[in-house]
């Protein structure tokens, strides 16, 4: 099948899925086709998954929100550079250490969207002797439903940048 065809498809799926309109049935189709693209998504940046894992959990896209982080040392706002529903990445400054958890509060776009609130630790650091560095962070604790909002705030993000 021609890839404009099939994201066609995908689209119609993703937006009853939105509207909460599946049939069981259909939420599984959608599930499969949402992972298939999120396969083709990370392909298409040279990366893959590792063998076993859900590809729509590290497909990151680039968008900046607000983030407010708690440390032992104290809190942190800052926004985001992408975001997965299994992840985030920001720019941070000072002593910070690989696997060093934190508190999180990510403020979605939608002026009605409640926050996704959980715990997080850092799983990359980028080096830097000075000024701030990429930390990426993987989700520790955050419900089922909060990751559902940010998989589908990413699917509806990739798809507006499958439209430019």
């Amino acid at each position: 099948m021609d890839f404009s065809v099939w994201l066609t498809s995908f689209r119609e799926l993703h937006e009853r899925a939105r509207r909460k309109l599946h049939t069981s049935e259909e939420h599984a189709e959608y599930l499969e086709a949402r992972e298939k693209l999120a396969r083709t998504l990370l392909a298409a940046q040279g990366q893959s998954p590792q063998p076993g894992a859900i590809a729509r959990r590290n497909f990151r896209v680039p968008k900046g929100m607000n983030l407010d982080l708690s440390f032992r040392a104290g809190p942190v706002r800052c926004r985001t550079l992408d975001v997965s529903s299994g992840g985030f990445s920001c720019l941070l400054e000072g002593e910070l250490l690989g696997g060093e958890p934190c508190g999180f509060v990510l403020w979605l776009p939608g002026p009605e969207d409640e926050p996704v609130v959980g715990r997080a630790r850092i799983v990359a650091l980028s080096a830097s002797e000075q000024g701030p560095r990429r930390v990426s962070f993987t989700f520790s604790d955050v419900s089922e439903e909060d990751r559902e909002r940010l998989e589908m705030l990413i699917f509806d993000l990739a798809l507006n940048y499958l439209r430019a």
